[in-house]
């Protein structure tokens, strides 16, 4: 079972809805605390903690002025409301689980989403904060083999790393991971997702892409990162093919699409 960083408390802060209470009854069926903002005091919160669900767009601006993970309520009763700092809306709360609050919850407060964990690995999102370790996993040159290198100047990564967490994670829900070792969170691949064109046929299609670095390749440790992926993308987006490309000289890579039973274009 994967540990995930998640709020402690939701606190509903509600001015417009009907049946605040039945809100507070569904949002109950979940394994988080669920409170009226009337019972929350200073004692019982930890800010760092909270999820924040609110219908009125003066409170969910204060929230953010105040770096709150904030998820606002949209319905008939607050139209006329508007939300331009906002990202996240919900509309209902009948299918709503523990999984999508948290998921809220760590975008707001920029927390890495876990996207799978293997008997050996951890698949994650990647942070700014990932930055030198990324540095060192392409250190050796013969990883770039097959993919880009990343750009000489760190902080030019740094600003596209931020870019990507939040133009990238934060709107599609998928993109480029990290592989790391459960065992020592040593960092030695990437593998994930990016949009593409890969045929003229009228779907939605994401390409797999793929790198463990040479003292860990040959071990099993590709296939296991890749199946992880392409479970979580056919389980969290079913409406995407998955398809591959690689070089002609990239056997390894042409083998394992193979074995994952992805299509692979091999240029």
């Amino acid at each position: 079972m994967i540990k995930e960083k998640k709020p402690e408390k939701i606190i509903l802060d509600l001015f417009y809805a009907e049946k605040p209470n039945r809100i507070k009854e569904m949002i109950g069926r979940c394994h988080i605390l669920c409170i009226n903002k009337s019972e929350a005091t200073q004692e019982n919160i930890d800010s760092e903690t909270v999820l924040y669900i609110t219908d009125s767009s003066a409170k969910a601006s204060e929230y953010k002025s105040q770096n709150q993970a904030v998820l606002v309520y949209l319905h008939e009763g607050n139209q006329s409301e508007s939300f331009p700092q906002n990202r996240y809306f919900i509309e209902g709360f009948e299918d709503a689980d523990d999984r999508y609050f948290i998921r809220i919850y760590q975008r707001e407060k920029k927390i890495p989403w876990t996207i799978g964990e293997t008997e050996r690995l951890c698949i994650r999102e990647m942070c700014v904060g990932d930055t030198e370790a990324l540095y060192r996993l392409y250190e050796d040159k013969s990883v770039v083999e097959f993919m880009e290198d990343l750009p000489g100047n760190r902080e030019e990564e740094k600003e596209y790393i931020a870019e990507y967490i939040d133009k990238v994670y934060g709107l599609f829900g998928f993109g480029m991971w990290f592989v790391e070792l459960k065992e020592t969170k040593e960092l030695i691949g990437r593998v994930g997702f990016q949009n593409c064109e890969l045929s003229d046929e009228q779907e939605e299609t994401v390409e797999l892409g793929f790198m463990i670095i040479p003292q860990y390749q040959r071990q099993g440790y590709a296939y296991e990162a890749c199946k992880a992926a392409v479970t979580y993308m056919q389980e969290v987006f079913p409406e995407y093919k998955i398809k591959a490309r690689c070089k002609k000289e990239n056997k390894a890579g042409i083998s394992l699409c193979k074995k994952l039973g992805i299509e692979c274009r091999v240029l």
